[in-house]
């Protein structure tokens, strides 16, 4: 399902059965309320999108479903996300991150899976974040968020 951002990009959303459960319109505002973070789109269990602040899509997607199945292949195979590839260097279920390029102008990344208390779903959050936020930061920042506005709605 293509939906016209009002930036004027598009993205695909999740069913309005997983919409209707969590309010996309509240989640992307929220998202775009974390100053610190360059990135972030939230998505389902099937890798549709319910709140973005980039266009983000399935496909690209998809792979983050399995991230916590094996840390191996995980770390292993790093992470993809708007066409940049990250290393994975920490992996510490539900949290998983990294980071690419140097110290100074590099991006980091984090993935966290929630588990909704109201139906028991899983949702899924990735951020990413520049200098000079570090992961000593945005990962609290990520599960604090995903506490909030996911796991307790």
């Amino acid at each position: 399902n293509a939906e016209l951002h009002g930036d004027g990009s598009t993205g695909y959303f999740a069913s309005p059965f997983v919409m209707a459960e969590l309010d996309s319109g509240r989640l992307t505002e929220a998202l775009r309320q974390q100053k610190e973070w360059a990135k972030a789109v939230i998505f389902d269990d099937q890798a549709n999108v319910i709140a973005s602040t980039f266009s983000a899509t399935p496909e690209e997607l998809r792979p983050y479903l399995t991230a916590l199945d094996s840390r191996d292949a995980t770390v292993g195979a790093g992470f993809d996300l708007a066409g940049e590839h990250f290393d994975v260097h920490r992996f510490h279920p539900p949290l998983v991150y990294g980071r690419r390029g140097g110290p100074e102008d590099g991006e980091g990344i984090a993935f966290c899976k929630a588990v909704r208390g109201s139906n028991g779903k899983s949702v899924f959050a990735v951020i990413t974040y520049v200098f000079p936020t570090l992961s000593a930061r945005a990962v609290p920042q990520l599960q604090q968020f995903v506490r909030e506005n996911i796991e307790s709605s």
